[in-house]
């Protein structure tokens, strides 16, 4: 991968991790004091995740050369879970589903990020293409999103808790199980963006696809 297409993966993945961050911020915000922090929220889903689409195909161009099938799978699954999450955003902007339903695409979006993060981290660790420390930040924030995907089952049932946490109905007692839940997905919420941002610097510092032992230091 020549420089400038370094740089332009590294330049938009740090916008979009920084877009993202504004999404986290907006997201608090929407259960603190209410709207209009959640339409921000899923207003600022879509330009995030196209501006994070050149870090899908980056890292799949670094990982292809020694683990083409994982790779590959990686590649498919991040461009579907960034669509996803878009096409969902943007069908509950313009009123074409409420938000229950858009839960689906919004979780199933994001499972599909979560495993493309903990396949390409596994496979940027195993091959040394990504530090060490930062795959394994990836590994870990991945788990619980990658998980997510089976939270499509239960889509009343995190419809309510989200509700209720935003202050928009009562009444709603979350379980022990279900709080744990969503405490270990926001702190993926939150962490994602920042993985993008780092991953960001290692390609406009040029230190993706060295063997290294240690995050990009200040």
């Amino acid at each position: 991968m020549n420089s400038s297409h370094q740089n332009l993966v590294g330049w938009s993945a740090m916008a979009g991790g920084g877009v993202a961050v504004v999404g986290f911020i907006s997201l608090l915000l929407l259960f603190t004091v209410g709207e209009p922090f959640g339409t921000i929220n899923d207003a600022l889903s879509i330009p995030s995740s196209l501006l994070l689409l050149p870090l899908v195909v980056g890292l799949y161009r670094l990982l292809a050369a020694d683990q083409p099938l994982p790779s590959l799978l990686a590649l498919l699954l991040g461009i579907a879970g960034f669509l996803t999450t878009m096409t969902g955003s943007i069908l509950l902007l313009t009123n074409r589903i409420d938000f229950q339903l858009s839960l689906l695409p919004g979780l199933g979006g994001f499972g599909l990020v979560g495993l493309w993060v903990l396949i390409s981290a596994i496979t940027g660790l195993r091959s040394g293409v990504l530090p060490r420390a930062v795959a394994w930040a990836g590994i870990l924030l991945a788990i619980t999103p990658s998980l997510a995907l089976l939270a499509v089952f239960r889509l009343e049932s995190i419809a309510n808790g989200l509700t209720n946490m935003a202050g928009q109905a009562g009444g709603f007692q979350m379980s022990l199980p279900l709080m744990a839940i969503f405490l270990l997905g926001f702190i993926s919420y939150a962490g994602l963006p920042v993985w993008f941002i780092v991953v960001g610097r290692l390609f406009l510092t040029n230190r993706v696809g060295q063997t290294v032992g240690a995050v990009v230091a200040s």
